[in-house]
């Protein structure tokens, strides 16, 4: 069997076009069929041989404390903190208003020759607010949504990764990311367990996310008290400290690696002082991520508050002189914010869709309306099956030993439908129409 990949670079481009003009031809064909059926539905799909690519993503949450505040020059200083590192996903706290949203992108993100960042809508809620920047060569945003708590909104954003081989007939890799900021102070730990289980408890009615990053200014001081037991255990959406490092994380020096608060030793008009020696800001990720289920794989060791060198503890993060950052790069994150930028690392695994020259067979899906079954044209020895609405939320899964048949135990309301078959290391993908 020859796959595309070995062919010359030159008919690459040519041979893809071909197999997606191939998919389209079939789909108007099979959908101009579904006029003279009634109870029973099918979908023929050419069978591509998957492969997987690899991208890599950085991820940054920053405090920006009560951004852009009245110093207009800190949007400088924030251009060369992100120029340092550029992330792809930039989600941040203490927003103050759609004037700063359009300042981080305009003045800090899309200068020097970068001019690829857009941001999701600027909602202005109770106190600061949270945003969200993206590559959008990489990426695309889906959607947004407030979640109200007594104090703060929560905010939503779901992205998906923009696959170069997405098509029509094929599903891309969806991202999950929420931003909070919690209640400060101690004294204050059952007011942070309110605000998490409100969202928890959307995440339970939500019911489909995958690959989730909830990240931002927690304000906890141990890993014990009941919020953040709540955001790692809690309610149906398991999540795990990426760091891996649990216990009392207060003035403690055991975790001065991992200290975000503060980054000044004096009082610097705004923001908190005395040195880093808290642990406030967290990206906590789903277990799918963290062991690489969904497409989506954090990297080992790439968890990092920036600029944090474990020589910091009740120090400024320029003093001493940093040992793995440029001393402007540390001066700059001194004078930005009170809290210090965490960023980690994800393996992104996409799906590279090859012909199979020397076989185009075609793979045949039916829906029966009558038992509200998927049957597929043979019986497959160990696979998986996805279905998504044209939203990107999946609406079932399920995996299977020797069946050519798939119920589906719920109702599905009319409408297209992707679906994804995996089996012996090989994904089928296709688009059906219920009516």
């Amino acid at each position: 069997m020859v796959r595309l990949i070995t062919l010359n670079q030159f008919f690459k481009p040519l041979i893809q076009l071909v197999n997606i003009i191939l998919k389209v031809i079939i789909f108007n064909f099979v959908t101009n069929q579904l006029k003279m059926k009634k109870h029973l539905l099918f979908i023929v799909c050419l069978v591509t041989v998957s492969s997987f690519s690899q991208d890599t993503l950085k991820v940054m949450y920053y405090n920006l404390l009560n951004f852009p505040g009245s110093t207009p020059l800190r949007v400088d200083t924030l251009k060369t903190i992100l120029h340092y590192d550029l992330p792809d996903v930039f989600v941040v706290n203490e927003l103050q208003s759609n004037t700063g949203a359009n300042s981080i992108l305009n003045s800090a993100l899309n200068q020097n020759g970068v001019g690829y960042y857009q941001k999701t809508a600027f909602i202005n809620g109770p106190d600061t607010d949270n945003g969200l920047f993206y590559n959008s060569n990489k990426l695309t945003l889906l959607s947004q949504q407030q979640i109200p708590t007594v104090l703060r909104d929560i905010n939503e954003y779901v992205l998906y990764y923009n696959d170069p081989n997405l098509s029509a007939f094929s599903d891309t890799i969806y991202f999950y990311f929420y931003s909070l900021h919690l209640k400060a102070g101690q004294g204050e730990e059952v007011q942070r367990n309110i605000e998490l289980t409100t969202l928890k408890n959307y995440l339970n009615a939500k019911g489909y996310v995958e690959n989730v990053f909830i990240g931002g200014d927690f304000n906890f001081y141990t890993s014990t008290e009941p919020g953040a037991s709540t955001m790692i255990t809690g309610f149906n959406v398991a999540m795990q400290d990426p760091a891996n490092a649990y216990g009392n994380w207060n003035n403690n020096y055991s975790f001065r690696e991992y200290h975000t608060q503060s980054t000044r030793t004096a009082d610097l008009g705004d923001g908190s002082w005395g040195g880093l020696d808290d642990r406030f800001d967290f990206v906590f990720a789903s277990t799918d991520v963290m062991d690489g289920t969904k497409g989506v794989r954090y990297i080992p060791d790439s968890y990092q508050a920036m600029g944090q060198d474990g020589l910091r503890f009740n120090n400024s993060i320029n003093n001493p002189t940093n040992t793995i950052l440029p001393q402007n790069i540390a001066t700059a994150l001194m004078y930005m914010s009170d809290h210090l930028p965490v960023k980690l690392k994800l393996a992104v695994d996409y799906i590279t869709n090859y012909i199979d020259e020397s076989n185009l067979s075609f793979l045949n899906l039916f829906y029966n309306y009558q038992n509200n079954t998927f049957v597929l044209n043979k019986e497959l020895q160990q696979f998986s099956f996805s279905l998504y609405n044209l939203s990107g939320q999946k609406v079932f899964e399920t995996s299977q030993n020797y069946s050519s048949q798939i119920f589906i135990n719920q109702q599905l309301n009319y409408g297209i439908y992707l679906w994804q078959i995996q089996t012996n290391g090989a994904v089928k993908t296709g688009k059906i129409v219920l009516q």
